[in-house]
């Protein structure tokens, strides 16, 4: 009898230091998270510091999700709503910041790792009304975005009142991939015909000189570009390009009843047709900062 109690003493003993352990490399792996996010986040706070975005003139838009005056402190908690997203635009002096009455979330490990925006593609939205450059006859986008579980056409930023003047950059169908257009939108102007996968993270890029011929990333028309490759170089469609769109800039919709419901981590916009060589440098920060792979066009 003495013998079966020492026994099941020390089965409880063992469990203990069982549970003790498991506990303890439990902390240990949650812990090793945690600086592993932190050291992820750090070194995307570095390549924005170091990016070329700054150094390319007429920088009008520039938002992103991993530095810390990119929001209010208070909000850069997992899942926590967010009320102002904040322009980071060094060639502008003012603090422009979009915000939100239907609030979209902080979402920590939203894009490969890194923290990013959750629209939820029915309500969710920011605005603001500090963007009246855009565009001016020509722009160039670049979005980092991660694509919802069900990809349609959605809007991700756009500038529009009602069907008159106005931009509007935005995902398409699988099949349809990025859709732009500067003129009676939603009816887009262009697309680029390259297919999109859903939960995926892509770079898009698309640079519009503001005329209705066939475009290249060189010369005139519409050019779209996904995680760094030519997608499709096209003709604007509609007869009178927009040189002045009037109502507010808006982040994850159009302002008008259009919603994007995926994630955002970054959003360049110049109020210019850019150069090959500005867009492949900052086509190739994005691309090491969100870890998307990237490919280099000819063009």
């Amino acid at each position: 009898m003495k013998n079966n109690r020492d026994l099941r003493a020390f089965s409880l003993i063992e469990i203990s230091i069982v549970v003790l352990i498991i506990g303890i490399l439990v902390a240990g792996v949650t812990q090793s998270a945690r600086l592993l996010s932190q050291a992820k986040i750090s070194t995307a706070k570095t390549l924005t510091q170091s990016s070329p975005v700054s150094s390319v003139k007429n920088l009008v838009l520039w938002v992103e999700s991993t530095s810390d005056v990119s929001f209010d402190s208070t909000e850069t908690d997992d899942a926590v709503t967010i009320t102002n997203w904040y322009d980071i635009n060094p060639q502008n002096s003012l603090k422009n910041s979009f915000t939100a009455t239907a609030k979209p979330a902080y979402t920590l490990n939203g894009i490969n790792g890194l923290p990013a925006i959750k629209f939820n593609g029915t309500s969710t939205i920011m605005t603001s009304s500090n963007f009246s450059n855009i565009i001016t006859g020509s722009v160039t986008v670049f979005a980092v975005v991660k694509l919802p579980a069900s990809v349609a056409a959605q809007p991700l930023i756009g500038k529009r009142v009602g069907s008159s003047a106005n931009f509007q950059f935005g995902t398409g169908t699988s099949a349809a991939g990025w859709q732009f257009c500067d003129n009676t939108c939603p009816n887009y102007a262009a697309g680029s015909n390259a297919a999109v996968s859903a939960n995926r993270a892509y770079v898009a890029s698309v640079v519009y000189t503001g005329t209705s011929t066939a475009g290249t990333s060189t010369s005139t028309g519409i050019s779209f570009f996904q995680n760094g490759a030519l997608a499709n170089a096209t003709t604007e469609t509609t007869t009178s390009p927009s040189t002045s769109v009037a109502g507010s800039l808006a982040l994850g919709g159009d302002g008008v009843g259009g919603f994007f419901g995926g994630h955002i981590g970054e959003v360049i916009i110049f109020d210019r047709a850019i150069k090959k060589e500005e867009r492949q440098a900052i086509e190739g920060y994005l691309g090491k900062k969100w870890g998307i792979t990237m490919t280099t066009a000819a063009i």
